[in-house]
């Protein structure tokens, strides 16, 4: 009976003794204030968009205020819904945390981001720029070249989002084809032409519709058709018709 009631004091005093380091913490933290931005870019150190540096300068520039202000005053959401404005933000979380350099506590506010992963590179109509999975738009930088396809000619924002999107997640998305195109380019009326990775003939896709068809065509093509090589022998492939492939020798 004596060590019952010896274990459940230990467990009284232990839960008291939590219940005061919380609401001590808290009480710290109310009157901790913020005087640091920590950035967190949680996805791959490939994609090279953003850096801490960036953030760290965008939040001192549009918000000054929160330096030195107590960290339950901050505003937060205001600084997400800013963050997201930046063209290369997938997502951001925004939260403030207290630090402990092993003298003081200190106030953070935590800067987590997720950069947007391009799918391809459009170069043409005078205008450069990536493209993610959600048709986003990604403006050109000379910081980060990833290694995605390339697409030439004239392409529009919208051209790329409608019709070029689908057909390069596709692309993408079969490890044989896409391990075969190297470029794709579009003409004045909307038609495709590729560029393989091997080989220096053309491609003549023709437009993008259809193009789960076309694709199985071309890789019925290549892995059939030319599982012996000899595609060297050609100038042009033609998959535009759905049910032929015309091939012209050099």
């Amino acid at each position: 009976m004596f060590k019952k009631i010896v274990y459940i004091s230990i467990w009284g005093f232990a839960t008291i003794l939590l219940i005061v380091t919380m609401v001590f913490s808290i009480r710290q933290s109310r009157q901790l204030v913020c005087s640091d931005v920590k950035v967190v870019i949680t996805d791959s150190v490939e994609i090279g968009f953003i850096r801490d540096a960036d953030i760290r300068m965008w939040v001192r520039r549009n918000h000054q205020e929160i330096f030195g202000k107590a960290l339950p005053s901050i505003d937060l959401r205001k600084i997400e819904d800013g963050l997201r404005k930046l063209q290369s933000v997938e997502d951001v979380d925004v939260y403030t945390n207290v630090d402990d350099d092993g003298v003081k506590s200190f106030g953070t506010v935590v800067v987590k981001i997720k950069q947007r992963e391009p799918v391809f590179r459009v170069e043409g109509s005078g205008h450069t720029f990536y493209m993610d999975k959600f048709g986003k738009v990604i403006d050109w930088t000379p910081r980060f070249t990833p290694r995605v396809i390339l697409i030439g000619g004239v392409v529009s924002a919208e051209f790329a989002r409608k019709k070029l999107l689908p057909l390069v997640t596709y692309l993408n998305g079969d490890s044989f084809l896409s391990a075969q195109i190297d470029q794709i380019y579009v003409n004045a009326i909307g038609e495709l032409s590729m560029i393989p990775r091997v080989g220096d003939q053309v491609i003549i896709f023709g437009d993008p519709d259809d193009y789960q068809i076309k694709f199985r065509n071309l890789k019925a093509l290549y892995t059939e058709g030319f599982k012996n090589g000899g595609w060297g022998r050609y100038k042009t492939i033609n998959v535009e018709f759905r049910n032929q492939i015309v091939c012209t020798k050099k």
